[in-house]
């Protein structure tokens, strides 16, 4: 009597697990199979640039090292100070020194190497607000001691109130989308599975161009200015999203 109770209660056990564990395999598999409607919306716009930064750069060669970082600061501190007269430092406009290397040159014949001279290279990186005056500030570098303009980039100053903008226009538009797609599938969205959202520029930049001082004396009235053209800038916003469906 006792084994057969022994049997019976052994067999209830092992139902009641097996009952268990087909009802969590059951929720597991009607999660992973949920639904969903994966759709991608884009929406742009273009402005023109508030900000530039550009490089410039002193460079100096002589075969006595002292004479060669001598005419260096001389050069630097003279397109320093002058552009320095040119920025609105109350609206964030600076100017910075970014690197400076002095480096020996030279030849080499087979296994014989031949000292040359030094080189020495100062540069600074001006960001302007008013980007108008770009040129000008190029032009009266070169003509002060600069003889290396590079890095020049176009930028958006402030663009956090125009990406909110567009990415709340691409957010409406995945999810218009995702609505239709569903309707046309005889059932409708119902929540929001995933959503990767991005906002970006095509902020560019210019190709280095060198010139020499001489060159550039010759070349340019520092008044004038060299001419710039920004043109516009690309403000994208892009939103990957999936929606659950019912």
């Amino acid at each position: 009597m006792k084994k057969a109770l022994s049997l019976v209660i052994l067999g209830s056990v092992c139902a009641g697990a097996l009952g268990f564990g087909l009802s969590s395999l059951g929720a597991h598999a009607a999660e992973v199979e949920r639904g969903y409607i994966s759709v991608y919306s884009e929406a742009s716009e273009e402005a023109a640039p508030n900000m530039a930064k550009i490089t410039l750069s002193v460079e100096t060669s002589d075969r006595d090292i002292t004479k060669a970082t001598e005419a260096n600061k001389q050069a630097a501190n003279a397109s320093i100070e002058a552009v320095k007269k040119l920025l609105d430092t109350s609206k964030g406009e600076t100017i910075k020194t970014t690197a400076f290397n002095v480096s020996p040159e030279y030849t080499y014949k087979g296994n014989v190497r031949t000292f040359v001279r030094y080189n020495a290279r100062n540069s600074v990186e001006v960001t302007i607000k008013d980007v108008s005056k770009l040129g000008k500030i190029i032009s009266t570098a070169l003509n002060n001691g600069a003889n290396v303009v590079s890095n020049l980039s176009y930028l958006l100053d402030t663009n956090e109130e125009s990406c909110n903008k567009l990415i709340q226009q691409a957010a409406k538009q995945a999810r218009a989308r995702a609505n239709a797609a569903a309707s046309a599938m005889g059932t409708s969205i119902d929540g929001v599975k995933s959503a990767n959202v991005q906002c970006t520029t095509n902020d560019y930049q210019r190709p280095m161009y060198r010139m020499s001082l001489k060159s550039a004396e010759n070349a340019m009235d520092a008044a004038a200015g060299v001419p710039t053209e920004e043109g516009t800038i690309k403000l994208r916003a892009n939103v990957d999203a999936s929606f659950f469906v019912k």
